[in-house]
């Protein structure tokens, strides 16, 4: 049987626990170790004076089934795949999600998204799960594992979609997506208006309730981000519609040739039913 990619992944992750040296850690061995009673002293020099001490809490076996069940792991995946994905292919798959009909090629950012749009510390500020442009619209993506949200992680993205509008110079439609296990009730619990009707007149509601390390930055550029607002599609879906629109993409992709049997193999990573 063909193991999916991934499981590459997660045999990387469990090398990693078994040889933490590659993180940059380094043991403390017994024979430096000063015990008395139910306490260890160990040599000032051998910790970090400003850091944390660590500790293995879990065994090797319990690690491998939580590694999978935390969000930051399945978006070093959903990252990993878009990054080798082509941008059409990469179009193909959101705009049938949403149901658009818009020929273009997206491009995939991850933390070089600040630096490309001359804002080198925007990742600090915001860190998308996913961010794509192209020339004809650009997109956000959200992936939630839990079922909550807010106006605050709304307008980190607003920032980095309208910091692209500034430096693009191009008014475009925008989109912004999130992926969660109950998309119905996600916005109605989180933001005080209607998620089929934002537009710049929700601005400032927005701004209210971000982070002022978002607000500052998000209030210098207030014209970008209302016209982002105007032109912002703002939707949730599932993770099964979300699986849907990965594996009707991948089925067009199984051929003969090298480079579809790539591709036919690359998306059903992203599938959420595999965590």
């Amino acid at each position: 049987m063909q193991l999916n990619w991934t499981e590459k992944y997660w045999d990387a992750l469990e090398q990693l626990y078994w040889t933490p040296k590659y993180l940059g850690l380094k043991s403390i061995p017994r024979r430096h170790w000063e015990a008395t009673g139910d306490r260890v002293s160990v040599p000032v020099s051998m910790t970090n004076p400003t850091g944390p001490l660590y500790r293995r809490v879990t065994t090797g076996r319990e690690f491998t089934k939580l590694v999978r069940r935390h969000e930051e792991t399945f978006n070093h995946i959903f990252e990993l795949t878009f990054g080798i994905l082509d941008g059409e292919i990469t179009n193909d798959i959101f705009c049938r999600l949403l149901g658009y009909h818009v020929k273009d090629s997206l491009k995939s950012y991850g933390r070089e998204l600040g630096p490309e749009f001359g804002q080198p510390k925007l990742y600090d500020i915001c860190q998308p799960d996913g961010f794509f442009t192209g020339k004809n619209w650009s997109l956000g993506v959200e992936l939630k594992f839990d079922a909550k949200t807010s106006l605050d992680q709304l307008a980190k993205y607003l920032l980095a979609l309208a910091i692209e509008r500034e430096m693009m110079g191009k008014m475009k439609p925008v989109a912004l997506v999130y992926i969660a296990p109950n998309p119905n009730s996600l916005f109605q619990d989180a933001f005080p208006f209607s998620a089929d009707e934002v537009g710049s007149g929700n601005l400032d509601e927005i701004l209210a309730g971000a982070n002022r390390s978002v607000r500052k930055p998000l209030s210098e550029i207030e014209t970008a981000a209302a016209s982002v607002l105007d032109d912002l599609t703002l939707r949730a879906f599932s993770w099964s519609d979300f699986d849907k629109s990965l594996q009707h993409v991948s089925s067009n992709f199984f051929s003969d040739k090298p480079e579809s049997r790539t591709v036919a193999r690359l998306i059903p990573g992203q599938s959420r039913l595999e965590i």
